[in-house]
C-alpha cells in the first residue's frame, strides 16, 4: 500500500512505473499465448505477433482429442496430477497441524531436543536421501505407482511444521484452560479449537503444497515409468525438439499448467 500522504503526482508516477513493469513482465506469457493460438501456417512462417491476432482454438482441442487413450493422454495426465496434488495437500495439512500441536502444547520428555532435531532436517539436501528412499519404495513394490509421491506428504515437512507451530503457540492459553475444564482431551482441543484458529496457516500450507506438487518433475521422473501415469509436468517434458508441430502442443500444455496457479493466486488473495 502506498502512503496516503503522498502527493497525487507522486502516486501517478509510482503507479505508472508499476503498470509498465507489470506489462513488461507479462510479455513472455502474452507472446507464448500468441504462438499457441496461431494457425500452423502462421507458426511455420513465423507470422505470429506479440499480441494474439489469431484465435485458433483447434490447437487446444487437438491436444485433448483422444485425451485418455492416445500416445499423449493429456486428460489422464491432468487427472493423475490432480490426484497427487489433492492427496498431498491433505497429507501436509493433517500431519503438519498434528505435529505442530504436539510440539506447541503437549508436554513430554526431550520435546525441545526433538523439535531441534526436526529443524535440523531442513539443512539436509534432498539429493542425499534420494537413493535410499528410492530403494525403500522399490523394495516395497511401489515403483511405478503414485504412492512414493503421496506417502511422504503424510509425514509433513520441517518448514511447514515450524510454520504451523508458530500459529498454534499464538492461540491464547485461556482457551486451552477452558477446554480442559470442560473435559476435552488433546484430540478434541486440536479438532475443535486449534484447527479453526490456525486456518490461515493451513491455507498457506495448501498453497505451498499445491505449487510444489503441481510443478514437480523430479519425483514423477524417478518413480513413474508407464506414460499413462505421467503428470502434466512430466508429460510436458516429452515435447522435446524445436519442430513447429512440437512447439504448438508444448505451449498449449504450458498454458494449461500456468492457469491453475494463477487462479489459486487470485483466489488466495
Amino acid at each position: 500500500m502506498l502512503d496516503k500522504n503522498l502527493k497525487l503526482h507522486t502516486k501517478i508516477i509510482v503507479y505508472a512505473i508499476l503498470i509498465a513493469l507489470a506489462l513488461l513482465l507479462s510479455l513472455p506469457f502474452v507472446y507464448m499465448l500468441s504462438i499457441a493460438l496461431a494457425t500452423p501456417e502462421s507458426n511455420a512462417k513465423d507470422l505470429f505477433t506479440v499480441i494474439p491476432h489469431e484465435f485458433y482454438w483447434k490447437n487446444f482441442t487437438d491436444l485433448f482429442s483422444n485425451a485418455f487413450g492416445s500416445a499423449r493422454p493429456v486428460g489422464k495426465w491432468f487427472l493423475n496430477t490432480m490426484f497427487i496434488v489433492v492427496l498431498s495437500i491433505c497429507g501436509q495439512i493433517i500431519s503438519c497441524s498434528m505435529v505442530a500441536f504436539g510440539f506447541a502444547r503437549m508436554q513430554y520428555r526431550h520435546k525441545n531436543k526433538l523439535f531441534m532435531l526436526m529443524l535440523a532436517t531442513m539443512m539436509l539436501p534432498g539429493q542425499i536421501t534420494l537413493i535410499p528412499v528410492f530403494v525403500m519404495f522399490t523394495k516395497l513394490g511401489l515403483y511405478d505407482t503414485f504412492w512414493p509421491l503421496i506417502i511422504p506428504q503424510f509425514f509433513g515437512s520441517a518448514y511447514n511444521i515450524f510454520f504451523t507451530r508458530q500459529f498454534v503457540t499464538a492461540v491464547p492459553g485461556q482457551l486451552y484452560e477452558a477446554a480442559e475444564i470442560d473435559g476435552l482431551n488433546y484430540f478434541d482441543i486440536y479438532r475443535k479449537i486449534v484447527l479453526p484458529l490456525i486456518m490461515p496457516a493451513l491455507c498457506a500450507i495448501a498453497i505451498f503444497t499445491f505449487n510444489h506438487a503441481w510443478g514437480d518433475v523430479m519425483g514423477p521422473l524417478i518413480y513413474l515409468q508407464d506414460s499413462s501415469k505421467y503428470t502434466l509436468a512430466l508429460g510436458l517434458a516429452q515435447f522435446k525438439g524445436v519442430h513447429t508441430m512440437q512447439i504448438i502442443p508444448m505451449l498449449c500444455i504450458t498454458i494449461i499448467m500456468i492457469v491453475p496457479p494463477i487462479i489459486i493466486f487470485i483466489i488466495a488473495q
